[in-house]
């Protein structure tokens, strides 16, 4: 028999984006992800390629001009 188990976190095809007199930034464009009861997760990449926008989407905590426009955070 198989166990299976519900995610803790899952991230459907986020997207936040920063709205300035310049134009729209699309900080994070489409991460999806889903997180486990005892998995350990890291985030990787170049710098400016939208890890922190990532993480502070995920705690609710963009500040203006930034806002998430699309997806889901379960």
């Amino acid at each position: 028999m198989r166990c299976t188990v519900d995610p803790i976190l899952q991230i459907k095809d986020l997207q936040t984006h920063f709205f300035t007199k310049a134009g729209v930034l699309k900080a994070v464009d489409g991460v999806s992800l889903e997180i486990k009861s005892g998995e350990i997760v890291g985030l990787v990449g170049e710098s400016g390629s939208g890890k922190s926008i990532t993480g502070f989407s995920i705690m609710g905590l963009v500040d203006a001009p930034g806002q998430i426009v699309g997806g889901q955070i379960l």
